[in-house]
This record gives structure tokens, C-alpha cells and sequence, in this order.
């Protein structure tokens, strides 16, 4: 009895080994894939964070062109008012001295 107790119990460990091989198999198969999956996944990730901060900077490109536009219209319009502004002093100086060469005329 003894042998064929031995055979039996080889015969389950052989089963089980098998069973634990297939496990493995299968298991390193699904750990490669998603190793693979992982990869894509970063190299993704990479990507669009290369895209985010191309984005980043040309936001804030925009920003600095529409500060410095708005800089510029605001800037003209400032002119244009001290030109103004002159013009009338001007025409204020140019009554006075002429209400003051009345004056000494008289």
C-alpha cells in the first residue's frame, strides 16, 4: 500500500504543481500586459504634459501681447488727450498774450 499511497501523493503534487505553472504562466502574462499598458499610460502622460506646458507658455504669451496691446491703444489714447491738453494751454496762452497786448494798447 505504500507505493500506491506514494503514487497518489506524487500524483497530487505533480497536479498542483501544474496547476500552481499555469497560475504562473498566466499570471506573468497579465503582469507583462499590464507592464505594456503602464508604459503607454506614461509615455501618454508625458505627452500631455509636454502639450500643458506648451499651452502654459502660449497663455501666458497671449496674456503679455494683450497687456501690451491694450498698452498700446491705452498709450495713443493717452497722447491724444495730452495733445489736447497742450493745445488748448496753447490757445490759453495765445488769448492771454493777445487780451495783454490789448491791454497795454489802452
Amino acid at each position: 500500500m505504500m507505493p500506491e499511497a506514494n503514487g497518489f501523493v506524487i500524483e497530487n503534487f505533480e497536479s498542483k504543481l501544474n496547476r500552481l505553472m499555469g497560475a504562473y504562466t498566466q499570471l506573468s502574462a497579465e503582469n507583462a500586459d499590464l507592464r505594456r499598458q503602464l508604459d503607454l499610460q506614461s509615455a501618454e502622460l508625458a505627452k500631455v504634459r509636454e502639450q500643458y506646458d506648451e499651452l502654459t507658455a502660449s497663455y501666458t504669451d497671449l496674456k503679455l501681447a494683450k497687456i501690451i496691446s491694450v498698452g498700446d491703444s491705452e498709450i495713443g489714447e493717452t497722447r491724444e488727450r495730452l495733445s489736447k491738453l497742450v493745445r488748448e494751454v496753447e490757445r490759453c496762452i495765445a488769448l492771454l498774450n493777445a487780451s495783454g497786448q490789448n491791454d497795454d494798447t489802452l
